[in-house]
């Protein structure tokens, strides 16, 4: 074969190189994106879902509570009325005049009554064609009543409108029958209302009638709803289920930013990108030099034919790295704060008589709006309120003012008119009577003459019917009955009788104290100035009076311990003495303020904080109630000893009332009341609290000043008291609440006008025992003080510039 006829070599093939970076490239786009996918679902997704549901159970819970709390307050209105022996008389006898009267005056108490039925005992029958007819519901409702069975409203449809009906047996005393019932029928725009001063924007709240899981009945609703989310929770105490279906506006405060998570993935993509690189560049690094090496190995074959093949192992580390980026943002869900409308209006009446009755006691100027008269007519009407709820007795009792006497015989005097017996137990602190009214055994009902912390020329009464000091509304009927003239006529008993040892014996069998300790004791010339030193020393304390002597002209101070000026004499005399504490209680001795060896004065409410760690800790989940005027720090405090706590309105009578309504076991106001249930009754006893105070000092074997020091302290006022008149101050502060510009502070108006912002906060409100405006502030700083005083003046200058504003 010539050489022109040879076959060509082929030419060799460039060997193909296996695209690792782009496989690498498109590995690492699939796990980005199933990454990405399940992160979504995960942290954003689901996390937004989970949001969305907490704050959606945030504003159901909202809701349901206000509601809940509006159909308590119904049913504690609903059922004073039907405490009424009187009521319950009448409609068993159908007395139409007296049933008039009551008609009116539950017309007048319960906002929003469209009509009022009373039934003697049985009576109830069908009435379908009448205005607010009587129907098979209403029949049950009414049967219910009768049978002492628990009060629910009903939500009920007539004529196309929806209204609200409660019933309650006459009287309401379980342990007696029921003479007849009374059905109230109120319209649904107090529940609607309530609705409204939620946030609206946030969802839509629907109320559903439930008796069953097949019969349901919407009669409310307010709002917009957009998600398909629906939470669903039953009103306690009701057959009354509560929808909320949140609002766009509210999935937009749950979602999350998706951004940080897109940028998250892109930094894993590149990073995974970077690492296929370098992976792609090793990968094909180690072909090049496995190549080399078989192309040395088949020239050294060639060289060498009888060498063998040998191998030449290559071991190549890679390490994978996973680097993960995640960034979770969390939404946190908002706190709620609702806010009452005071109930505190300025009446119509403003007659001298009825200035003197104010929110929790009776009290004025002697010889002005109190005088001998008056009291008389006062026992006249508490005799027969007493008899009416089935009291045969009356404690009485006084304080040492130089007109107390005289009013106290006076008042004795009319009780007895009635046929209501008495007991007199003559000079005593109010915690005296309140003890005696607890303790005594043939009655639950007393009053006391005494003005408390006023100035010598103001006397008053304390009362209590029944086992509850009397509020406003009580106090309105009593003034009610005074205006009809509608008294009791008899022939009462009276009878003296001690109850001071009684009461020293009972503390003395309550505390124990496990140290000596020297006490200074201030009594103002009050009603404690006997009792007290007497008291303390049974206790074993040292003693040291000041002003201890009863003196009704009050001659070294007033006898009001919330103002520092009055408690110079004190702070010198712990100091002189070497006291370990001093103690300076009010005119009629339920209030105090305590003054340490440094010259401290430690408010009440921050004393509160004290009873609260004590309390609390042997109680967990323990209610403790503090008023408008005292430190926020409260709030703070008491949760973190695992307590709840409850802001409530300023007022002995109020908070006494919303212990029995709580079940709480400590209260306590800045104006020195203190009210412990723990180991005592609940009423508000200085000496008491004194002795407890002592009590804890000893066990923890430490000074005064050292145990507060633990406690934090901000800058404040005390309580600052603007003269203003009496048939003003009210108007004043219901205008604030209406027209003031406090910015974007939070709003409480359950007693006068708080402002809370977040360095501090100030409240302005009238004050029911004097004819002045209260006023304190507390923040961060001196400095914020200023600003919220400058804030508060420059709004009430709006609605009286001709108020002297010196604060």
């Amino acid at each position: 074969m010539s050489a022109e006829q040879k076959p060509k070599s082929p030419s060799p093939k460039k060997p193909k190189q296996t695209p690792y970076f782009l496989i690498f490239t498109l590995a690492s786009l699939l796990l980005t994106a199933l990454l990405g996918w399940v992160g979504f679902q995960q942290f954003v997704v689901k996390s937004e879902a989970n949001t969305l549901r907490t704050l959606a159970d945030v504003e159901l819970k909202k809701r349901v509570g206000a509601i809940e709390q509006w159909i308590k307050a119904l049913q504690v209105d609903v059922a004073q009325f039907g405490e009424r022996d009187a009521l319950a008389t009448a409609v068993a006898y159908q007395d139409e005049n007296v049933i008039a009267d009551y008609r009116r005056a539950v017309d007048k108490s319960i906002k929003g009554v469209k009509h009022i039925d009373f039934f003697p005992r049985g009576s109830a029958e069908l009435k379908q064609d009448a205005e607010f007819p009587i129907n098979f519901v209403q029949m049950d409702l009414i049967f219910t009543a009768e049978s002492r069975q628990t009060l629910l409203p009903e939500a009920v449809r007539i004529n196309n409108t929806w209204f609200i009906q409660i019933a309650t047996g006459l009287p309401t005393d379980p342990a007696s029958p029921a003479l007849g019932s009374m059905l109230v029928t109120l319209d649904a725009d107090a529940l609607r209302q309530l609705l409204k001063n939620q946030d609206q924007q946030l969802g839509q709240t629907t109320v559903k009638q439930v008796f069953n899981s097949s019969s349901s009945s919407t009669f409310l609703s307010s709002g917009v709803g957009d998600s398909e989310l629906t939470l669903v929770e039953q009103v306690p105490g009701s057959n009354w289920h509560v929808e909320f279906v949140p609002s766009y506006m509210l999935m937009e405060r749950a979602a999350i930013n998706p951004i940080p998570f897109i940028v998250g993935c892109i930094v894993v993509f590149l990073v995974l990108i970077f690492v296929s690189a370098f992976a792609s560049w090793k990968l094909l690094a180690h072909q090049a030099v496995q190549k080399a090496h078989k192309a040395r190995e088949k020239a050294m074959m060639a060289a060498k034919p009888s060498q063998e093949k040998g191998a030449l192992d290559i071991e190549v580390k890679e390490e994978d790295k996973k680097l993960l980026g995640n960034k979770e943002g969390s939404l946190a869900p908002p706190v709620a704060a609702s806010s009452n409308q005071s109930s505190l209006e300025q009446t119509e009446d403003n007659s001298a008589l009825k200035k003197i009755f104010r929110a929790y006691d009776i009290r004025g100027v002697v010889g002005e709006q109190l005088t001998p008269a008056f009291a008389e007519t006062l026992g006249k009407a508490l005799g027969t309120e007493a008899l009416e709820l089935g009291e045969s007795t009356l404690l009485v009792g006084r304080d040492g003012r130089v007109h107390s006497e005289e009013l106290s015989i006076n008042l004795i005097n009319g009780i007895l008119s009635t046929g209501c017996n008495v007991i007199n137990i003559g000079l005593v602190p109010s915690p005296v009577l309140y003890f005696a009214c607890a303790t005594i055994g043939s009655t639950k009902s007393g009053v006391v003459v005494t003005a408390s912390h006023n100035a010598g020329e103001y006397n008053g009464f304390k009362m209590v019917l029944n086992g509850n000091t009397l509020t406003a509304d009580a106090i309105n009927a009593i003034y009610t009955r005074i205006q009809r003239t509608q008294f009791r006529t008899g022939s009462g008993v009276e009878q003296m009788e001690d109850v001071c040892a009684d009461y020293i014996d009972r503390i003395f069998s309550d505390v124990a104290l496990a140290g000596d300790v020297k006490l200074v004791i201030d009594a103002a010339n009050g009603a404690t100035s006997e009792i007290a030193p007497q008291l303390f020393e049974e206790l074993g304390c040292e003693v040291e009076p000041l002003y201890c002597e009863v003196d009704g002209r009050f001659p070294n101070h007033q006898p009001d311990p919330s103002r520092p000026e009055n408690l110079k004499a004190l702070i010198a005399k712990v100091q002189s003495s070497g006291a370990d504490l001093g103690v300076a209680f009010d005119g009629d001795g339920d209030r105090l303020t305590i003054v340490t060896p440094k010259g401290q004065i430690i408010w009440p409410d921050r004393l509160l904080m004290l009873f609260a760690k004590d309390i609390v800790s042997r109680n967990p989940g323990a209610d403790v109630l503090f008023d408008v005027k005292s430190t926020r720090q409260l709030n703070s405090l008491i949760t973190s000893y695992g307590g709840r706590p409850i802001m409530w309105k300023t007022g002995h009578s109020n908070m006494k009332q919303k212990m029995i309504e709580t079940g709480a076991l400590l209260g306590g106001e800045l104006s020195g009341h203190i009210f412990i249930k723990d180991r005592w009754f609940g009423f508000d006893d200085a000496m008491y609290a004194t002795a407890r105070l002592l009590e804890i000092m000893t066990l923890r074997d430490q000074d005064i000043d050292s145990i507060f020091d633990a406690f934090p302290v901000l800058p404040s006022t005390p309580e600052i008291l603007l003269p203003y008149p009496e048939e003003k101050k009210f108007i004043l502060v219901n205008k604030l609440i209406a027209d003031g510009n406090f910015q974007s502070g939070k709003i409480t108006t359950i007693d006068g006008l708080r402002v809370d912002f977040a360095k501090g906060w100030g409240l302005v409100r009238a004050s029911n025992t004097t004819p002045a405006l209260t006023l304190r502030f507390e923040a961060d700083s001196d400095e914020t003080i200023e600003q919220l005083k400058g804030l508060f003046k420059r709004e009430i200058a709006k609605i009286d510039p001709s108020l002297a504003l010196d604060f």
